[in-house]
């Protein structure tokens, strides 16, 4: 059963662990990374073993993020000793990666905010109104008095920054917009952040001319989707802001992006302007929020796309 912790009640479970793993979520975002680095970080000042470890490549657009060559990928076979094992950022069991399994510890924390957390964790400290788990991490910092310094500021403005799409999505809040302006008092540099994730390199903008090509249209304009066959894929390219083409043309419901990373696993995102995606990607193991989700199918690129499309236009109907 998983036990709901507080803020107090997470901060003493992190206190109260000698060595901890950290891990970020497979196919890594800013948010997943900038959280996870942050919440290490501030352990690391406490005197704390941290382990830093995602399931998978991290995208060259995120190597400006203090700290990231600490990330370690477990081998299948290894078997890693620890007091607690943090998951951030991910809302069920298959999100995680091998950690789960290399990990040998006896208690798992879930630090999320996904709506459609399953509660797979021993433990959880859940916010479905926080922007980012970056927001929560930065609360989180607070609660375990350990005072930020520009480098973990940088980590949690930059999940922030991510997750809202630099401020524009409808999960900014209030309280969003304080946590952002609060650490720039730590020496945060927006445009710094800015140009770091903005900037395109010629490998990305050249495969999303490539992708563009496959722009197809579903129940008269309503669904859109792009895609990434497994000739084309390169993990070392970012492409996470590829399914917002799709997503801003006129009279597009819900735009999805296919990406086949291996043979026989397909990634989908989905983006919405009005449906209820999550949910969605809740029925394939996956989650996320009400207009932006995704999941993984285990399946070539084009029996993913039939399953998922059957669904996505049922939604619709």
């Amino acid at each position: 059963m998983c036990k709901i912790l507080t803020m107090e009640e997470t901060a003493a479970l992190l206190k109260g662990a000698r060595k901890l793993v950290l891990v970020s979520h497979i196919s890594p975002d800013g948010d997943t990374l900038g959280s996870t680095l942050a919440l290490g970080r501030a352990l690391q000042s406490l005197g704390k073993e941290v382990i830093l470890n995602v399931d998978d490549d991290i995208p060259d657009v995120f190597r400006f993020l203090p700290g990231i060559d600490a990330y370690r990928r477990f081998a299948a076979d290894e078997q890693v000793p620890a007091d607690l094992l943090v998951v951030m950022d991910a809302s069920s069991a298959d999100r995680v990666g091998n950690a789960l399994q290399v990990v040998r510890t006896g208690t798992v924390l879930n630090i999320d905010h996904h709506k459609t957390n399953t509660r797979f964790a021993d433990a959880l400290y859940l916010d479905d109104k926080a922007a980012a788990t970056a927001e929560i991490t930065f609360d989180l910092v607070r609660a375990l008095g350990v005072s930020l310094d520009k480098e973990t500021a940088t980590c949690i403005y930059e999940g922030l920054y991510a997750d809202t799409g630099s401020f524009k999505y409808s999960n900014t809040t209030a309280h969003t917009l304080r946590t952002a302006a609060d650490l720039l008092a730590y020496g945060v540099d927006p445009g710094y952040i800015s140009d770091s994730m903005e900037v395109k390199d010629r490998p990305q903008i050249e495969l999303l001319g490539k992708v563009l090509e496959t722009l197809t249209f579903r129940k008269d304009g309503r669904i859109a989707y792009v895609e990434i066959p497994l000739s084309l894929y390169d993990h070392n390219v970012n492409t996470d802001s590829f399914v917002s083409y799709p997503r801003y043309i006129k009279g597009v419901e819900v735009a999805l992006l296919f990406k086949e990373v291996e043979a026989g696993l397909t990634r989908v995102s989905f983006r919405s302007q009005t449906a209820d995606v999550a949910k969605i990607a809740l029925g394939f193991q996956g989650g996320g929020h009400q207009k932006a989700a995704g999941c993984s199918i285990h399946a070539p690129l084009a029996e993913a796309k039939k399953i998922v499309l059957n669904v996505v236009e049922a939604a619709l109907a």
